[in-house]
């Protein structure tokens, strides 16, 4: 099982949601945590899922435009360490 949630979460910075993941999708496989996770007759299944994506996006208007590619860079992006500095400068 995946150790952490696998949905893309976040508007103007999208990235992986950090919750542990409690399970995994019925129809698509993902990992899942309990904010993602819809209940349905066919068994618990992800909010993409639930919304009728492919991609692993919880936002469904912005989702629809998601390329595998942007996922990917998404993907890449939350392995990133950030605990070695500010990711953003100060200007001021």
């Amino acid at each position: 099982m995946a150790d952490s949630c696998e949905m893309i979460i976040g508007y103007l910075v999208p990235h992986r949601c950090e919750n542990p993941a409690l399970g995994r999708c019925t129809k698509c496989g993902r990992g899942y945590c309990e904010e993602h996770i819809q209940v349905t007759p066919q068994g618990l299944v992800c909010l993409a899922c639930s919304q009728g994506l492919e991609q692993p996006v919880a936002l469904p208007l912005t989702a629809r435009s998601f390329t595998p590619e942007d996922v990917a860079v998404f993907s890449a992006a939350s392995r990133m360490d950030l605990d070695d500095g500010d990711m953003f400068s100060d200007l001021s």
